[in-house]
């Protein structure tokens, strides 16, 4: 490891305070690169002698061939499909997210926010409000208390929302890729089933709550099939990322009156331009523009926390934590 080792900054998320990077080592050097250079084509003196890249959202496309003597990345994100158009990720560089690390508490907290806007009867108030009604009819009450909570994508977040919804009376089942068996009370989940049980946890679920990765197998995984297993009566509700639904199903299952509903913080193709128009106009269906992590005021500590000790396993010539696998995309 050199003498001096360089920490390139691209993530103003984090704030100006870098010393969080700085408290490592005496060795350490961190600057904060603006993400506008670092996506020009000039070549910053320090990004060409970075060791290190801590880097936010948007990623550059083009930074690793500007960065030669990179040795490890790290994202501030969970999910690092949205790093697929930079080479970063076709790079051989390692590198680390911020999975399990990331606002899971926020992010659960609009789960149960969603569930409980459609179980005690807010979406049909927003509706009614909306056309100028006012009246009982067209309420569909129940509690949240005795209902169940479909997780799929039993992660960080994932175990987040089965610990919130377990609070609030929920029965939980869920899915994980690494689980071969059905298995029980795990993690806050009162059942836990391979990803590939999908369609028992959708038939089960009251409020299906998609958590997973986006990776090539779960790509358009809840399909027209998986809305066919739903009950009518059932609430989607997406957290992950849009390409793991397929738009037109769910399109079709709600207007055909086969999904009482969508709550959808995510949609396919958000980081191209805007959502279609279908997820704005129906009435049944929640969009927002990602922000179900928004609010956490401690949200940066963790991923402070995480990179720190990574920098400090680097150094030691440890093994870091939270490494992704460009093959599995996560």
């Amino acid at each position: 490891m050199a003498d001096v080792v360089n920490v390139a900054v691209v993530a103003p998320v984090l704030g100006s305070d870098l010393s969080f990077i700085t408290d490592v080592d005496p060795a350490v050097r961190a600057v904060i690169v603006d993400p506008a250079d670092a996506a020009a084509d000039s070549t910053d003196d320090f990004l060409a002698n970075a060791d290190v890249l801590l880097v936010g959202y948007p990623v550059p496309p083009q930074i690793v061939e500007r960065a030669p003597r990179l040795r490890w990345a790290h994202h501030t994100q969970a999910g690092v499909s949205n790093m697929l158009g930079s080479d970063l990720w076709t790079s051989t560089v390692p590198l680390t997210s911020s999975r399990g690390a990331v606002t899971a508490t926020a992010i659960a907290e609009y789960v149960l926010a969603a569930a409980g806007m459609f179980a005690r009867g807010l979406h049909e108030a927003t509706r009614q409000k909306q056309a100028g009604v006012f009246t009982r009819t067209g309420y569909e009450m129940v509690t949240l208390h005795g209902a169940t909570m479909g997780v799929i994508g039993l992660g960080g977040i994932g175990q987040e929302v089965a610990r919130l919804s377990r609070a609030a009376g929920m029965r939980v089942i869920g899915t994980r890729r690494s689980v071969t068996e059905r298995l029980a009370d795990v993690d806050g989940a009162d059942v836990l089933l391979p990803a590939d049980r999908l369609l028992e946890v959708a038939a089960e679920a009251d409020f299906l709550a998609i958590c997973s990765q986006l990776t090539p197998e779960t790509r358009g995984m809840v399909s027209h099939e998986v809305f066919a297993a739903m009950k009518p009566s059932a609430v989607l509700i997406n957290v992950a990322r849009g390409e793991e639904i397929d738009e037109d199903a769910l399109i079709a299952a709600i207007t055909e009156g086969e999904l009482r509903g969508a709550v959808l913080d995510v949609y396919d193709g958000e980081f191209a331009g805007p959502p279609r128009p279908e997820l704005v106009e129906l009435p049944q269906i929640l969009l927002t523009p990602h922000i179900s992590g928004l609010g956490d005021r401690s949200m940066a500590t963790p991923v402070k926390r995480l990179f720190a000790e990574n920098l400090r396993r680097l150094i030691d010539g440890r093994e870091l934590v939270n490494l992704v696998d460009r093959e599995r995309g996560y």
